[in-house]
């Protein structure tokens, strides 16, 4: 489990100046590894200037279209390492290091549902958001997707051609409503950024939505997440669970280098950890005021899974068996999967004298 597989790049194609598609090929012997469910993420792990490098990326594939490539989208980020090699170094045929599928944004269907899906987006947060809009369609024939679309502009808008062309192929089952923020446009209402206001406005001009009833994928910018979700749960009284959402990065008002208070409360202990990898037991001691228990394993250079290290991505999940942690923050696992045991590593600390966890999970 959790381990990097080289896979071969089939496409590296701009999508606009300051964003690349791309695919790498499934080969037979590892399509039962890299299955994946709709709205998840690949991890790819790389070596530039000497360092090691790992970043997460959504994939933009639906699994009802069966292709034997994943596909990925790639936005150029100032002083971006991963992101500057992908979107200006990356060549055909290369040679990528990448872990199958994770991650959890996603919803199920059926095909006798009639339901309605929205699709909530800003710049490349439209991978995952995608990716389930398509699934939706293709799994449910009598349901019907809206897809919400913020860019600065239109020439900024990404999968463009693709998202034109599934408008055409679903024959008025998905309609596109883009917005721009840094660019004119005849109509005002589509002149900004999806916020609260904005989307109440949307709503207005589109009566036919059902707006409690329907189900919602929200992917961008924390500060919309953040705003967006709690509108819809808080003012639109749409049930928690109808209300998915992806963060790229933490919450822009997090420092993530101050303690909490909650941290500094928790007891001063030494513990014995012990977690599970691929069948195998590893042991360490560690104080809870000190690092995570994923810093510390990595410093023991035990071969644990990890990506953001940052409580976005749920690479580093794992299941808590014996004892009790602390966990910091966690912008990634849904409150089932707290509740059933699963925790986000890179964010924990032990609160009892024994802990044993398992990724394996």
């Amino acid at each position: 489990m959790n381990s990097f597989y080289k896979l071969k790049t089939v496409k590296v194609q701009k999508d606009t100046n300051d964003a690349v598609n791309v695919a790498v090929e499934i080969p037979e012997e590892l399509k039962d590894k890299f299955r994946f469910k709709q709205g998840q993420y690949l991890n790819f792990r790389m070596i530039i200037n000497g360092n090691e490098e790992r970043r997460s990326y959504s994939i933009c594939n639906a699994p009802s279209e069966k292709s034997n490539t994943l596909e990925v989208l790639v936005k150029l980020l100032e002083g971006g390492k991963v992101s500057g090699y992908f979107n200006e170094h990356l060549h055909m045929d290369e040679m990528l290091e990448v872990m199958p599928p994770m991650g959890g944004f996603n919803t199920s269907y059926h095909p006798t549902n009639v339901k309605t899906y929205i699709g909530l987006a800003a710049g490349s947060g439209i991978s995952p958001v995608l990716s389930n809009i398509k699934e939706s369609l293709y799994q449910e024939p009598n349901s019907n997707a809206y897809l919400f679309y913020s860019n600065r502009s239109m020439n900024h808008v990404m999968k463009k051609a693709e998202i034109d062309k599934l408008v055409e192929h679903f024959n008025g089952r998905l309609k596109v409503i883009y917005l721009v923020s840094r660019e004119k446009h005849e109509d005002q209402l589509f002149e900004g950024r999806i916020c609260p206001d904005k989307l109440e406005q949307l709503f207005e001009r589109h009566p036919q939505i059902d707006v409690k009833e329907s189900t919602y994928f929200i992917c961008g910018p924390s500060e919309m997440i953040k705003s967006v979700a709690d509108y819809l749960k808080k003012d639109k009284k749409v049930p928690a669970i109808q209300v998915l959402f992806e963060y790229f990065t933490a919450p822009d008002e997090e420092n993530t280098e101050e303690m909490s208070d909650e941290f500094k409360a928790i007891a001063n202990i030494e513990s014995m950890v012990t977690v599970i990898i691929d069948d195998d037991e590893y042991s360490f001691h560690l104080n809870s005021k000190k690092e995570s228990i994923l810093d510390k394993a990595l410093k023991d250079n035990l071969p644990v899974p990890f990506a953001c290290k940052g409580g976005v991505c749920c690479t580093c999940k794992a299941e808590v068996l014996e004892g009790e942690v602390f966990m910091e923050k966690n912008y990634a696992l849904t409150e089932e999967e707290v509740a059933r045991g699963y925790v986000l590593t890179c964010q924990c600390h032990p609160t009892t004298n024994v802990v044993m966890l398992n990724y394996d999970v």
